[in-house]
């Protein structure tokens, strides 16, 4: 279902815009207006702004009548976070995507200074900022400085859910990297953002912009508090470290690298795994296990951290259900 505003929103567009600002929303009545407005009020005018409401129930498609001119509306039956941006994306004419949750702010010079940056390279990359949290209310509660790391590097941080998978949050990346490593995926309902930044880090360079351009909202109802996301991220993490070589999360094991090295390479996801919130570190007693097939004289040590994850996750679990 396509909303009766897409025919009159369509004459409003930018032609060939330099940026792709998309913006997908279910009920986001609470916080809409905030979002729709830093993108309006960004240095960098020359974008496209499309909103992709995935079948509100609340207030949102009125709110939207509020704006005209820059603001492109479409309004489809529920898919799904990457389904509705996946529909923005087939509409998209800018060189460069960008994503905006509908509860998340945009900076005034958020735009201006990653284009700038991007314009450095001739290849296709992709460029993040780092991050202010805040709360219901818009005040700052913490600022996150995000790490740089090199091209070979970046993906077994990403695969450890390390403070790199932030980026997602702010990334602008050129179209042609879309073209290369496909939509977002629309099986993973809660985990679309990192396993398309996973998606990137394989195949392109990061940039960073190191200065804070992106406001992240914390809030009650935000995805990552419920059990299905819980389920889903473990999941996630288990099957992409399950299915991508160990040489590609750590490019300098050569072919034949000692099982001593690999094993090396597994107690280190293993340990930086086993660092992270709930749920996230249950998915270390895996790397664990194939620490073990590759060195079994390592079983000792290892099997004492296994049970101490599986002791933490059984603890924190029951007490969240109380």
């Amino acid at each position: 279902m396509v909303s009766e505003f897409e025919d009159g929103a369509r004459h409003n567009r930018v032609s060939n815009p330099t940026v792709s600002v998309i913006l997908p929303v279910f009920n986001g009545e609470d916080y809409l207006r905030l979002a729709i407005d830093s993108v309006l009020n960004q240095t960098f005018q020359d974008y496209e702004l499309i909103i992709i409401d995935d079948g509100s129930r609340d207030s949102t498609p009125a709110i939207v009548q509020g704006y005209s001119g820059r603001v492109r509306y479409v309004r489809q039956a529920n898919t799904g976070v990457a389904g509705a941006f996946n529909h923005g994306l087939s509409l998209a004419s800018g060189r460069y995507i960008s994503w905006l949750s509908h509860d998340d702010v945009f900076l005034p010079r958020k735009l201006e200074d990653q284009v700038a940056r991007l314009r450095d390279y001739s290849d296709p990359v992709v460029c993040y900022t780092d991050i202010q949290m805040i709360d219901s209310a818009g005040n700052v509660t913490g600022e996150h400085r995000l790490p740089e790391y090199s091209r070979g590097n970046i993906l077994r941080h990403v695969l450890t859910a390390g403070p790199i998978c932030s980026a997602s949050y702010s990334i602008l990346y050129d179209r042609r990297c879309i073209d290369e490593v496909g939509l977002y995926s629309e099986s993973w309902r809660y985990t679309q953002d990192v396993d398309m930044l996973a998606r990137l880090a394989r195949r392109f360079a990061f940039v960073r912009v190191p200065n804070m351009l992106m406001q992240v909202r914390e809030h009650g109802n935000r995805g990552i508090r419920s059990k299905a996301w819980q389920r889903e991220v473990v999941k996630y993490f288990h099957k992409e470290l399950s299915d991508i070589p160990l040489e590609e999360l750590f490019p300098e094991l050569c072919d034949g690298a000692a099982k001593s090295a690999r094993a090396q390479a597994y107690v280190w996801l293993g340990d930086t795994l086993a660092g992270q919130p709930f749920p996230i570190y249950r998915v270390a007693a895996s790397q664990y296990r194939r620490a073990m097939r590759e060195e079994p004289a390592r079983a000792g040590a290892l099997l004492r951290k296994i049970a101490w994850v599986m002791r933490r996750y059984l603890r924190d679990d029951m007490r969240r259900a109380a």
